[in-house]
């Protein structure tokens, strides 16, 4: 039931939240048993899944590249999750109408102030919110945004060894920069 499972479990097209970062963003997401994620820019759905895996009864998820879209979908089938987990063929925020009030929200792509704004304005009290930015862009408004309205940031660097010549030396990932805030 550990959060994080190996990126070779989901098709992908590399676009995915990676095992370490995934563990972390589960973390701060907090699934707790009757919950309900909205999974914004669900991408391969890993984070969708692992939040069902982890005791949260429920996903809506919203994914406007219908490649990645029905690669979700075949991610979401085969953990057998389909009764639980509904992928919404839309982009945020239009696609967020009559969608069931969440416990949590995850944006993993898509992300801009109008988003933030009508997130804000639509999202009750005690919802939590867990954005993971890694374009100089996104970090600027998850500045911005967290100046206004408080939560945790939580700089993300991780580096992997890689081959160097002969020998070994760290490869770097992109940093992420992870902000989880209680509305």
């Amino acid at each position: 039931l550990a959060s994080g499972l190996d990126d070779g479990l989901f098709e992908h097209d590399g676009q995915i939240t990676k095992c370490p970062v995934r563990a972390l963003t589960l973390s701060a997401l907090a699934p707790r048993a009757g919950e309900t994620l909205w999974d914004i820019g669900a991408g391969s759905g890993s984070i969708g899944i692992e939040w069902l895996l982890a005791g949260g009864a429920r996903v809506e998820a919203l994914e406007a590249d219908q490649t990645r879209a029905t690669r979700a979908r075949g991610n979401v089938e085969a953990f057998g999750l389909s009764h639980r987990h509904r992928l919404h063929d839309a982009r945020a925020p239009e696609g967020l109408a009559g969608l069931p009030t969440p416990d949590a929200v995850f944006i993993g792509g898509g992300a801009s102030d109008t988003l933030l704004a009508q997130l804000w304005d639509l999202l009750p009290p005690g919802t939590r919110l867990v954005m993971n930015a890694v374009t100089l862009e996104t970090e600027a408004l998850v500045l911005d945004w967290s100046a206004r309205h408080g939560g945790s940031l939580l700089k993300i660097e991780l580096s992997e060894p890689a081959a160097l010549g002969r020998k070994r030396g760290w490869k770097s990932a992109l940093p992420i920069l992870q902000w989880s805030v209680v509305r």
